[in-house]
């Protein structure tokens, strides 16, 4: 897949900035769900998705061959997410979040459940600090290994492990706060 996302990115280069659509196609839901796990907000993520793909398109002759555009693509959008959270110090606004489990016919008790469980979730992982945010959001929902994330955040693994874990243990602390684990 990476020597066919090189073709299209030459092909970019050289002027063909229709076939860019594939590469938005290919990663749109993933830029997506990094910018709202990251904002919790779906108008803001949908714009900051917007601005990555706009950004990367126009950094394209920056992208080191060798390197994974997934990888590339999830860094500018962690850092137009950062650039944003800066411009706003306000509170962010929480939207609904995907379901997360499946019922066959779900009750209104239980659409609520989940609903509020949902929002609970990512009003905890809005509080956390930014830096713990990240390495959650690549980690557990992006399902990153450390290496990628290495490349995407820029720093080394053993301090991304230790920031996983404190961002995890902390996150846990806010949920039982919250009274969404009992632990």
């Amino acid at each position: 897949m990476q020597s066919e996302e090189y073709s299209i990115i030459k092909q970019c280069m050289d002027g063909n900035a229709e076939i860019y659509a594939i590469l938005v196609e290919r990663y749109k839901n993933m830029v997506y769900n990094i910018a709202y796990r990251m904002l919790g907000d779906t108008e803001a993520a949908n714009d900051i998705a917007q601005e990555s793909f706009i950004s990367a398109y126009v950094a394209l002759k920056d992208f080191k061959r060798g390197a994974k555009f997934s990888s590339w693509l999830c860094s500018i959008t962690i850092n137009k997410c950062r650039d944003y959270l800066r411009s706003r110090k306000d509170n962010i606004p929480i939207d609904e979040i995907a379901e997360t489990t499946i019922f066959k016919i779900p009750t209104p008790e239980d659409t609520v459940y989940k609903r509020q469980i949902g929002q609970g979730l990512q009003t905890a992982l809005n509080e956390l600090p930014e830096d713990y945010r990240e390495v959650i959001v690549l980690k557990y929902i992006e399902w990153l290994d450390y290496k990628e994330m290495e490349n995407i955040l820029g720093v080394n693994v053993n301090a991304l492990k230790v920031r996983t874990y404190r961002g995890r243990e902390l996150l846990k602390e806010l949920l039982k706060e919250r009274g969404i684990i009992d632990e």
